[in-house]
């Protein structure tokens, strides 16, 4: 069991570290927005390019967010009833809905890898602008991001079936702080 908790906590880490490194990636999307609006507006001379980078930017920032989204639990979900269960009962509901959520997700890897292969077979680049970027590396980050969310879902749906067996993880030895509720009072963070 203990092996199994160290690599829920390893889990949780890489989706924090993926997660604050996403974050630059918004920041780098506001460079090249306030760039294109400054280049456009004030230089009259707008960019051929500034669009379609910040496209694929905000598609890299956008996918790649899945796991610590995951991670925080912080994807769409109704706790009208959740609420009202046990620690255990919700225990389960989360067991048996991440089981559910893999499963789809690696039918969702299969099809994103094949996406991603024929993107990479083909050199692919778009013409949607004169600049006519190459984009299959952002195309590879779909069935990456995909096993990310997936690695996530995995560690919170054993976390999950720890506490059904009756060995909740306690504590994060590198924030010392409950690994269930990691937010505010409120549950937020």
């Amino acid at each position: 069991m203990h092996l199994l908790h160290a690599w829920i906590r390893w889990q949780d880490r890489l989706s924090e570290w993926l997660g604050r490194f996403v974050a630059w990636l918004g920041f780098a999307l506001v460079c090249i927005l306030v760039y294109e609006v400054a280049a456009r507006q004030l230089l009259r001379s707008p960019t051929n390019w500034a669009h379609e980078a910040s496209t694929l930017t905000y598609g890299v920032y956008a996918i790649l967010a899945g796991a610590y989204t995951e991670k925080w639990h912080g994807h769409v979900r109704i706790d009208i009833f959740y609420q009202r269960l046990s620690t255990k009962g919700q225990a389960l509901v989360s067991f048996l809905i991440g089981v559910l959520t893999l499963i789809l997700l690696s039918l969702l890897l299969e099809s994103a890898y094949d996406f991603a292969m024929q993107s990479v077979a083909m050199q692919e680049r778009s013409f949607r602008s004169t600049w006519a970027p190459i984009i299959w590396p952002v195309k590879v980050m779909i069935p990456l991001a995909v096993l990310l969310i997936m690695l996530q879902m995995l560690a919170n749906t054993l976390r999950h079936l720890c506490t059904l067996l009756g060995h909740p993880l306690e504590t994060d030895p590198s924030t010392g702080q409950d690994t269930e509720s990691r937010g505010d009072s409120d549950g937020k963070h």
